[in-house]
């Protein structure tokens, strides 16, 4: 090689390996691990409880009707404002608001 290309490779190496090593600490890592599944459980707790929500058809597809969403849109929100207020009619109207103001 000539003094040049070893230059260059020697340049080319000093880029190349520059590496910051950090050490996992793994009491951190067990932390963020356990956050995440307490996360999954609560998400898993929602959703149970959004399934357990009883909705009348008719108060969908006058959500769908007035407001042209989906009719998956309209059945989650109405669940969801469903577990927050008591009454049928109470969530539907939550739900129109809820969805008008999106």
């Amino acid at each position: 090689m000539t003094s040049s290309a070893e230059a260059e490779a020697k340049q080319l190496d000093s880029v190349t390996d520059r590496v910051d090593e950090t050490e996992l600490d793994a009491s951190k890592a067990q932390q963020a691990m356990s956050a995440l599944s307490s996360s999954n459980q609560q998400d898993d707790g929602r959703a149970m409880a959004l399934a357990a929500v009883n909705i009348s058809g008719q108060d969908i597809d006058v959500i769908v009707d007035q407001l042209e969403v989906s009719r998956e849109l309209a059945e989650k929100t109405l669940r969801e404002v469903a577990l927050e207020t008591s009454g049928e009619e109470v969530a539907l109207v939550a739900a129109l608001r809820k969805l008008v103001h999106m």
